[in-house]
């Protein structure tokens, strides 16, 4: 057994974990200063995830190897290939144990692990190497651990095949192939699910977001990392394209995110609903298309249209992305999708300001619900990263009875839940911030069968009926809440994460691809009852309007606006949206688009909502042009300039 190839590859597999399980304590202690407040107990949190990723790493170094250990064949069992095996394993492995030491000083200049966007950025460079080397070397520690891990790596490499196999010591061919075809399948069927981070086949495989679960603060996350992990599983992603609009030193005085309210307010500790519905799109809402059909257009949403009735609500809101990753920063943190989804790309481990970390740190209970298994969209890790320290899911509900069998627990019980837990939280005495996603209004579009009696009536399109179901999901919370003690005392958000299938044509455009319901209902009275014409709200405008609303006095970092600051002169009523690259910004009126940092259209989208009539030729027209473009270019310049530099909070970004 002791010299079968497929166990000496087990054994230096696992001597290659203990490797990179050092490298992270080491890392950590290189680190310290960064790493003040991480305690022993938070450090076993973070080496337990850690391990998947260790694992993840190791089989993509090791592959190749691992498949030249098991598959099927007696010439494994030659001193000769053993040899082969043996020095390719130790060069790659080298390789990626210099890359996970070096990478203990590069996290000083970053706050984040490498990824592959270190090449592209380098590229220039004739002298990477000696880049690395110099950067290593400069370090003694780091050198010399560097070298005392490989030093280990090849002295420990286990190989006890000394001689060659004789045939009369094999096992007829009839047992052997079979056996060792087995042994080849168990073996690919290990390294796959090593690659993925597991078996569940509801999650996505692991990413570097997925850190995020183990960890209190995204900076954690580089512990939990190793850098093979991250440039391997980056490797086929381009970063992004560094804009020169305009000089560092000039970029924000034409658009700054850091947001510096004033601090003479004392904050009121109202509490805070965000209810995040899935696909909710406008065109659903009856009380936002009473022209259409010559005004016989009734919509899916008759709770909904009545709870807006009776709230602060925006003629014209949108989402900044198409995806449901792409709400949550921008909900949460004021980030905007910008050409890739944030969670999903190279820079999803940066430090974010996020809006329950800035509330917890003013003694608010925050939790954020969603009805889903946990590792369903990396929701759980991000949510963690920005600041949520509690998270309800399909597992803390605990009833699989009410699971819809394809994608979460139904939004009617989901929602009574959400109201009890929320009930319990406020018996703290705290202030709370509470967060739900709903799940119904999504693909496959099912009721639950006991509504299968005609009470959700179909639609043009299957959607329509589970906007039904969970419309009426909200309409039995707010039954039920509105008899809490904490009811008045509560500001409630709404808006949906992105739109969903369209049936109307006066939608079916990049202008109405984005168009959502965002609307503040406050039971106490502390907004009025109204449509507002005026303001363009997005969803990165609702943390620095919630923030405003509270008396929130301290920096903070966010791309969108406080959209009750109308009447300072500072004021700027936009919204930027991005569509795969095709980049909108609205001002007042008028919208244009971006394709490939140059202009491409100009629409008066309240007039043309289907923008059939590009007014580029017109261009001279608009007075007002020439600020709307120095805007989106300063937005884009900003969001590329923050994630590369890991500069998306108010102390990072004011230090550039």
């Amino acid at each position: 057994m002791n010299k079968q190839p497929a166990f000496v590859m087990a054994v230096n597999f696992a001597f290659a974990m203990l490797l990179y399980m050092a490298e992270r304590w080491f890392f950590f202690w290189m680190n310290h200063a960064t790493y003040e407040d991480v305690t022993f107990s938070d450090m076993m949190t973070i080496c337990a995830g850690g391990i998947r990723f260790d694992v993840s790493a190791l089989c993509y170094l090791n592959i190749l190897c691992i498949a030249m250990q098991t598959v099927p064949g007696k010439w494994r069992d030659t001193v000769r290939y053993q040899k082969i095996v043996k020095y390719i394993y130790l060069a790659i492995n080298s390789i990626g144990i210099f890359m996970n030491v070096a990478d203990v000083v590069y996290f000083d200049f970053g706050g984040r692990r490498t990824t592959a966007t270190f090449f592209s950025e380098f590229a220039g460079e004739d002298n990477i190497g000696k880049i690395l080397l110099q950067s290593v070397t400069g370090y003694w520690p780091v050198w010399i651990f560097g070298v005392l891990s490989i030093f280990a790596l090849w002295k420990f490499y286990y190989n006890p095949i000394v001689r060659d196999k004789h045939p009369d010591d094999y096992s007829p061919n009839a047992v052997y192939y079979p056996v060792h075809s087995v042994v080849f399948v168990v073996a690919m069927i290990l390294t796959i699910g090593g690659l993925r981070g597991g078996y569940d086949l509801s999650m996505h495989p692991i990413r570097q977001d997925s850190a995020d679960i183990y960890c209190k603060k995204p900076v954690q996350a580089a512990i939990v990392l190793n850098t093979p992990f991250t440039v391997i599983t980056t490797i086929h992603k381009k970063g992004y394209k560094s804009l020169d609009f305009y000089e560092s030193g000039q970029l924000h005085t034409v658009f700054d995110p850091v947001h510096q309210p004033s601090d003479t307010v004392e904050m009121k500790k109202l509490n805070v609903v965000v209810i995040l519905m899935e696909s909710f799109s406008r065109e659903y809402v009856g009380y936002f298309n009473h022209d259409l059909d010559s005004g016989r257009f009734e919509g899916y949403t008759p709770f909904l249209d009545s709870l807006i009735g009776q709230s602060y609500s925006f003629v014209n809101s949108f989402a900044n992305g198409i995806r449901s990753v792409d709400c949550m920063p921008g909900v949460f943190a004021g980030i905007p999708r910008y050409i890739e989804p944030y969670c999903y790309y190279f820079y999803s481990n940066n430090t974010l300001q996020g809006l329950p970390e800035m509330l917890g740190n003013e003694g608010y209970e925050c939790a954020f619900f969603h009805g889903a298994p946990n590792t369903t969209l990396g929701f759980k890790g991000f949510t963690n990263s920005i600041g949520f320290p509690s998270y309800y899911g399909k597992e803390e509900f605990n009833d699989d009875s009410e699971f819809d069998g394809t994608w979460a627990i139904w939004d009617e019980p989901f929602f009574q839940y959400f109201a009890n837990e929320t009930d319990r939280i406020s018996k703290t005495g705290k202030p709370f911030f509470v967060a739900i996603f709903s799940a119904s209004s999504h693909h496959p579009f099912k009721v639950p069968e006991k509504y299968d009696d005609g009470r959700f009536p179909d639609g043009e399109i299957p959607m329509h009926k589970a906007v039904r179901y969970s419309d009426f999901s909200l309409k039995k919370y707010f039954e039920t809440v509105s008899r809490m003690d904490w009811f008045k005392n509560t500001i409630f958000v709404f808006t949906a994460d992105h739109t969903g299938p369209g049936s109307r044509p006066e939608y079916a455009n990049e202008y109405g691809r984005f168009r959502i319901p965002v609307f503040f209902y406050t039971p106490g009275g502390q907004l009025p009852v109204k449509c507002d014409s005026t303001r363009l709200m997005q969803q990165m405008d609702i943390t620095p309007t919630l923030l405003s609303m509270l008396g929130y006095g301290k920096p903070f970092f966010s791309f969108g606006k406080n959209v009750f600051e109308q009447d300072s002169t500072k004021f700027v009523n936009y919204v930027f949206n991005d569509l795969h690259g095709q980049t909108m910004y609205y001002l007042d009126s008028l919208m244009i688009e971006y394709r490939k940092e140059e202009l491409f259209g100009i629409f008066e989208y309240q007039k043309d909502p289907k923008l059939q009539h590009n007014l580029i030729d017109r261009r001279g027209d608009f007075p007002q042009l020439p600020f709307m473009e120095s805007q989106i270019r300063a937005m884009m310049q900003e969001y590329v300039e923050g994630m590369k530099q890991n500069k998306l909070t108010a102390e990072r970004a004011i230090s550039k």
